[in-house]
C-alpha cells in the first residue's frame, strides 16, 4: 500500500453568490465561507447566522442545511474527500466531527492552502492533494481550540463584525477599548484570546484578504484598491502583501484572476 493511498476527492468547487443546500452528505467535506452572511443548521437544530470566514465539516449520518444570503460575495469554497483514511483521521483526533463552525482567525493561510488544494486536485497530483488537505485539516483543528465559535463578549463580537465588514475605515483601539470599559492592554488580551491575532494584525489581515479578493475579481489599477481597503502607501501595501501572500500583488492578480 502507497503511504498517500485510502483516498478520494469526488467533489471540489468555489460557489461566488446565493446558494442553499440541505441533504445528509455521502462524504466528508470542508466547508468554507471567506465573507458575506451564511446560515447554518445541523440535525434540524438550531440555525447559526454567521459572517465569514467560517469553516465546518460536513459529513455522512448528519443532516445538514446551510445557505448563502442573496444579494452578497460569497466565495464559498468547498472540498470533499472520502475513503478508509479518513477513519484515520477520525481516530486520531486530527478530523473532529463536533457539529460546530469554528471562526477562521488565520485566513490567508487558511484560504492559500485551500486554494493551493484545489489546484492540485485539478492537476491529479495525488500525494500533494494528500499532503495540503492534512494541512488544512490541522490548521482547523488548532482554530477549533484556540477560538470560541461565539464570541464570549458580545461587543467585541460586534466589533469583529464591524471590522469585517469595513476593514477600510481609519480604526482606533484605543477608543474601542474604552467603549468596552477596559483597559487597553487588556482589551488586546481579550481581543488575541478571541481571535489568534492582535486587533492591528487582525486588520491589516483582513484588508489584505480584501486586497487579494479584489485583485482576483476586479481590473481596478493596484494602487486605487489599496485605498480602498485602507492602505494610503501604494509601496506599504505591496510590502505587506507580499509578506503575506509570498507574491507581489501583480503577480497576485496574474495567476488567480477570475
Amino acid at each position: 500500500m502507497n503511504f498517500y493511498d485510502g483516498l478520494t476527492f469526488p467533489a471540489a468547487g468555489v460557489i461566488p453568490f446565493e446558494h442553499h443546500r440541505a441533504h445528509t452528505p455521502l462524504y466528508y467535506g470542508i466547508q468554507f465561507n471567506t465573507s458575506g452572511t451564511l446560515r447554518v443548521r445541523i440535525n434540524r437544530g438550531r440555525e447559526h447566522t454567521l459572517t465569514g470566514p467560517v469553516c465546518f465539516i460536513t459529513h455522512p449520518g448528519a443532516f445538514f442545511e446551510y445557505s448563502l444570503a442573496p444579494g452578497e460575495r460569497h466565495d464559498f469554497t468547498f472540498f470533499c474527500f472520502a475513503g478508509p483514511r479518513v477513519q484515520e483521521y477520525l481516530r486520531s483526533g486530527l478530523l473532529d466531527l463536533t457539529p460546530m463552525p469554528a471562526a477562521i482567525s488565520r485566513e490567508h493561510k487558511f484560504v492559500e492552502t485551500l486554494r493551493e488544494l484545489l489546484r492540485q486536485r485539478e492537476l491529479g497530483n495525488y500525494p500533494e492533494s494528500v499532503n495540503l488537505l492534512e494541512s488544512l485539516l490541522i490548521q482547523l483543528r488548532r482554530q477549533t481550540q484556540i477560538s470560541a465559535f461565539l464570541y464570549q463578549t458580545p461587543r467585541l463580537q460586534e466589533l469583529v463584525h464591524e471590522l469585517r465588514a469595513h476593514p477600510e475605515r481609519d480604526w482606533d483601539f484605543e477608543k474601542e477599548a474604552g467603549r468596552l470599559s477596559i483597559s487597553t492592554q487588556h482589551f488586546r488580551r481579550i481581543f488575541r484570546r478571541h481571535t489568534g491575532n492582535s486587533p492591528q494584525h487582525y486588520l491589516i489581515q483582513l484588508r489584505l484578504a480584501q486586497a487579494a479578493n479584489r485583485l482576483a475579481h476586479s481590473e481596478k489599477p493596484i494602487g486605487m484598491i489599496a485605498a480602498e481597503v485602507g492602505f494610503e502607501d501604494v509601496f506599504y501595501f505591496s510590502h505587506l502583501f507580499r509578506k503575506y501572500y509570498g507574491i507581489p500583488p501583480k503577480k497576485y492578480r496574474e495567476e488567480f484572476f477570475v
